[in-house]
């Protein structure tokens, strides 16, 4: 047992020692990210174990001043004083970072919130010769004077600058995020009641402990930024650190690393083993490269990044990473795994606007090595970037479009063999912008698609083809049906049929004029998917099987759904008219003997229609015929070519 000679319980305060020098060693064993909020928390836990070790010390001490030398007994009073302002300060700078307040006001706010912490500590600094925070007596030796409150009172100013902080600049944040940072605040400020209330008992470390122990476990705790099943820097930590590199305006480079193929070898091997494998490359990737960090992005796809070194032998660095998978990857359990890797390279001088700007500049460019079918490293030049640029503007018209309601629709006709006339028409989504002008479908709805807003687009189209419907007389027109995409997304919607008879009961509109496209792309679970087909079906909608031939063409889905047409991708349709494949004729044949109507698709000449017509298909579709045409158009070219005989 410890004697001690003054009059305080140590307990809260020994006991918060242990317990946070673990928490310290943990946290630094682990590999932290360069991040301000990182070096904040860091800081927090220093001042704590420093507050708390000196807090002990300087009450012992002050018992028995007479036996040490007065500038040791000041400075150990100063040093607790200066750790418990410090502490406060970097509580608050941690949700400054984390709300980004710098970056919103700029250095001047910084300026405006350390000052209380400065002038306290010149305060503090002046104590020996101004006696303005506390005197040692010659008499009674140490007593707190008149100013001793502001230290208090400058916590009190740091736990409301961080609970308005978080408050005003919650939104962005998580509310696991917010939660810790307004728990941590209330545990310090009961903590500071709690002293006050049992001077003789040595408390705030402990308080400061759970608080310190609320943020780690919320937001600050290294394995929710590393892959568990990797074992490098995740996705989370990828975005964060970007994140936090682009609001300092510090250049860095990344170097993407994906396997080719990467879903095909995890069906072969297996997941385990894959992931086994993964582990290798990244521990390889470490030690091969130490002044890059690795991050796992998923799917196999592995990132570099470096904001210290100005890499420039990137063909160097990509040649060691083909030597070496060049020899297959082993894992624990013996498995040789031969993998084929795909680079890019982002230097430092590429623009570096925001995470979804560089997470976007890696997707492309991998697409770009994979459509290239390119063995060496790609490095980002302007082309991709202006790329990206038009991408980021058409997703803003895209959001706008979809939140105005100002998305088109243009009808395209389709041409029925047996009868001689246009009797059907296709419902596509098209985007005009003043700017960029006709943007093409297969750029924004790949867009759609990723930013979550298919499902929307998707509705907006089926209703306004109902507008259609209910506009016009069909009959007069000579049309039989529409027909009208769904998304793989609206395909997995349990609410589909729901949504879409409500939009066609708006409209006052029979469902059996609708034909619902469905790609094979789109068919995942069956059950779900037929389960809603069913429910459609009693509506009187038809589906029809799109892009045959261009996804996996699995006949046993077309078999176990219940479709009524097929639309024949143009690839096949291209194919045989370049005599380079015979597969179309046994296709219709196929469709034809199950009864199926059968859509053939880009029909570019009268030679093309003629030739399609002859060996069986019923409809044909495609710039022979028309373009798609907005729904003025498409009735006046309806009407000018009504009887016209476009196989003559």
């Amino acid at each position: 047992m410890w004697n001690w000679v003054a009059n305080y319980n140590y307990d809260y305060a020994l006991a918060a020692i242990p317990v946070q020098l673990i928490l310290m060693v943990v946290y630094f064993l682990r590999q932290q990210m360069p991040t301000r909020q990182s070096r904040s928390f860091w800081m927090v836990m220093i001042m704590n174990i420093i507050m708390t070790i000196t807090d002990i010390l300087s009450c012992e001490i002050n018992a028995v001043w007479r036996e040490y030398p007065l500038f040791l007994v000041y400075a150990m009073n100063m040093i607790y004083f200066w750790a418990f302002l410090l502490r406060g300060w970097y509580l608050f700078d941690y949700v400054a970072q984390v709300v980004d307040a710098y970056h919103r006001w700029g250095r001047p706010f910084f300026w405006i919130m350390i000052l209380p912490a400065l002038l306290v500590s010149l305060m503090v600094l002046s104590t020996p010769w101004s006696s303005v925070i506390f005197t040692m007596d010659p008499l009674e030796g140490y007593r707190n004077l008149g100013w001793y409150n502001v230290i208090y009172f400058s916590t009190w100013f740091y736990i409301a600058g961080s609970v308005s902080l978080m408050f005003f600049c919650r939104q962005g944040t998580t509310a696991k995020l917010q939660a810790g940072i307004y728990a941590c605040n209330l545990i310090l400020a009961v903590g500071i009641v709690v002293r006050h209330s049992f001077m003789a008992t040595l408390v705030t470390s402990y308080f400061s402990l759970m608080a310190i122990l609320i943020i780690y476990l919320t937001s600050q705790n290294p394995d929710s930024f590393r892959d568990r099943m990797v074992d490098v820097l995740n996705k989370a930590a990828f975005a964060e650190m970007v994140s936090d590199l682009v609001t300092r305006n510090k250049q860095f480079c990344c170097f993407g690393l994906s396997i080719r193929s990467y879903l095909s070898f995890k069906t072969v091997y297996g997941t385990e083993v894959m992931y086994r494998s993964l582990v290798a490359i990244g521990q390889w990737l470490k030690q091969r490269f130490p002044g890059f960090y690795v991050f796992y992005l998923g799917n196999g796809q592995m990132v570099l990044l470096s904001h210290t070194l100005d890499y420039s032998d990137v063909q160097g660095m990509a040649r060691k990473i083909e030597e070496r998978f060049r020899y297959p990857w082993s894992d624990n359990g013996g498995a040789q795994v031969p993998l084929n890797p795909m680079m890019v390279f982002i230097s430092k001088g590429v623009l570096q606007t925001s995470v979804y700007s560089i997470e976007a500049c890696l997707g492309e460019a991998f697409a770009e090595v994979k459509r290239r079918e390119m063995t060496n490293v790609y490095v980002v030049d302007e082309a991709l970037l202006e790329k990206i640029k038009r991408q980021e503007k058409i997703r803003a018209l895209l959001g706008s479009a979809l939140h105005s309601n100002a998305l088109e629709v243009y009808l395209q006709p389709i041409y029925n063999m047996d009868t001689g006339r246009i009797s059907a028409l296709e419902a596509l989504a098209r985007l005009r912008d003043e700017e960029l002008g006709f943007i093409p479908p297969q750029e924004f709805i790949p867009l759609a698609e990723k930013d979550g807003n298919i499902m929307e687009l998707g509705r907006q189209i089926f209703a306004k083809t109902c507008q259609f419907i209910s506009e016009h007389d069909l009959d007069a027109l000579g049309i039989d049906f529409l027909t009208v995409n769904l998304s793989p997304a609206q395909c997995m919607n349990y609410s589909l049929g729901d949504e879409l008879e409500r939009i066609a009961a708006r409209y006052r509109i029979s469902m059996e004029k609708i034909r619902l496209e469905i790609t094979e792309s789109a068919i995942g679970e069956l059950d779900p998917l037929l389960e809603q087909m069913h429910r459609l079906k009693t509506c009187g909608v038809s589906f029809l099987l799109d892009d045959f031939g261009a996804g996996s063409s699995n006949l046993v889905r077309v078999i176990n759904l219940p479709f009524a047409m097929v639309k024949i991708d143009m690839q096949l349709v291209w194919a045989y008219f370049r005599s380079s494949s015979s597969m179309l004729l046994h296709i219709v044949r196929l469709f034809r003997e199950e009864k199926m109507d059968i859509i053939l698709e880009g029909v570019e000449d009268k030679h093309m229609a003629q030739q399609l017509a002859e060996i069986g298909c019923k409809y044909a579709q495609g710039y022979y015929f028309s373009h798609p045409l907005p729904p003025d158009e498409l009735v006046r070219f309806l009407e000018a070519h009504r009887g016209y005989d476009w196989l003559r």
